[in-house]
């Protein structure tokens, strides 16, 4: 079985580029990394080993990873870019690497994070609740014409579907539609 790079590695491409730039200006001046970059670069180590080993937990792991670093604990580049709203500071370049992220990476998390299967349960209560919709429209609409009963019942009326198929009930049974 083959492992192919596709577009979702370019996020992590662009935090590895970061480290690369931030270490190679560390070892050339005299700027000195902190805690947050060291696991930042940890971080994002672990995350490149896991892109190409289990993509779904590289998907939780950097995923953390970015929003990590979008609280500013952790940092990926030499030079600490924030931004903050009181106590509260944002990273930037944390921001737009998860945007990227998410989007580059849509499909995957939609098969990891399922949108929650309706039971059977919770259909009977919703078919419920659209009947019992339908017989306040029915007593509601009991007293109007034939024409205005096909008004709320045409297709481009504006009505909730509920009033509409009430209206055609009561046509159907008063004035045989």
């Amino acid at each position: 079985m083959r492992k192919t790079i596709g577009k979702d590695i370019i996020p992590l491409l662009i935090s590895i580029i970061l480290l690369i730039i931030s270490i190679g200006i560390t070892l050339f001046t005299d700027y000195v990394l902190n805690y947050k970059h060291y696991v930042g670069i940890g971080l994002v180590g672990i995350s490149s080993i896991l892109y190409f080993k289990n993509k779904k937990v590289y998907v939780y792991l950097f995923g953390l990873t970015l929003i990590l670093g979008i609280a500013n604990l952790i940092d990926i580049y030499y030079s600490n870019i924030v931004f903050g709203i009181g106590p509260i500071k944002f990273n930037p370049i944390f921001m737009t690497l998860l945007f990227i992220f998410l989007a580059l990476n849509k499909q995957l998390l939609n098969q990891i994070f399922p949108e929650k299967e309706m039971t059977e349960k919770d259909l009977a209560e919703q078919s419920a609740k659209k009947e019992n919709l339908i017989m306040i429209y029915e007593r509601k609409f009991e007293s109007k014409t034939e024409s205005e009963l096909k008004n709320i019942a045409d297709d481009k009326s504006g009505y909730v579907d509920e009033a509409k198929i009430a209206s055609k009930n009561i046509l159907r049974n008063k004035y045989v539609l």
